[in-house]
């Protein structure tokens, strides 16, 4: 099997953040869907469109879920998100651990100003990918 270029990891990471950012926006109406449960499909949306940027600019991937620490990294490379880091940290708590951790509390998701993260930074990477 062969090795994807920088510019194919950076295309699938992008559709496979579509498909979390399409689940959220989904389900944001129905109100049996827990905040956790809205939340994590925000964060693993927003890691991977920040990880495909990171593919794109060939930034070594990290194994981590934290969209501070992505956002940094990207930052050092020279590429800001168009959010501020607090926006996108409050989005690391819904993370994949929380799924499996009964014991943490996290704060009510706020759907708005989560879907307004998704939705800035889909378009930041959609306009990143174009100009490859």
């Amino acid at each position: 099997m062969s090795e994807r270029t920088s510019r194919e990891l950076a295309e699938m990471l992008s559709r496979k953040a579509g498909e979390d950012a399409l689940a959220l926006r989904e389900l944001l109406g129905n109100p049996q869907i827990s905040d956790s449960i809205l939340g994590f499909h925000a964060q693993q949306a927003v890691e991977k469109w920040l990880k495909a940027v990171m593919a794109l600019r060939e930034i070594p991937q990290t194994r981590t879920h934290d969209l501070g620490r992505l956002s940094q990294l990207l930052a050092r490379a020279g590429e800001t998100p168009p959010i501020d880091r607090t926006a996108l940290e409050a989005l690391t708590i819904y993370a994949v651990p929380l799924r499996y951790d009964e014991l943490l509390d996290a704060p009510s998701l706020e759907a708005d100003p989560a879907l307004d993260v998704v939705n800035a930074i889909e378009s930041w990477v959609e306009k990143r990918l174009g100009e490859g």
